[in-house]
């Protein structure tokens, strides 16, 4: 499932927010499967700001990904819906008729 992850920096941890960074790149070159796949490159929305479409398989990618920034951001996920057209017409019908 695809997921539109934002997050914000706390300002007073941003040395350990690099360190994190680092930690996190040497975590998903050793094992991509642990995490969600990245979809885009990060996005910066503001100063210390931004997003990253990712996809994950399962809950324990999504669980690995946010614990190992949890102590310096602050973030969000929002499930990504994408429809071919007939599911969401199926459920519209289901639900509106």
């Amino acid at each position: 499932m695809k997921f539109l992850w934002t997050w914000s920096w706390k300002w007073e941890d941003y040395k350990k927010e690099n360190e994190l960074s680092d930690k996190f790149d040497k975590a998903m070159k050793e094992n991509p499967k642990q995490f969600p796949k990245m979809l885009t490159k990060t996005c910066f929305t503001g100063r210390g700001s931004g997003f990253r479409i990712i996809e994950a398989e399962n809950e324990d990618q999504l669980a690995n990904l946010v614990t190992l920034w949890w102590s310096t951001e602050e973030w969000k996920l929002e499930v990504i819906l994408e429809s071919q057209g007939e599911a969401m017409q199926k459920a519209w019908t289901k639900w509106n008729a």
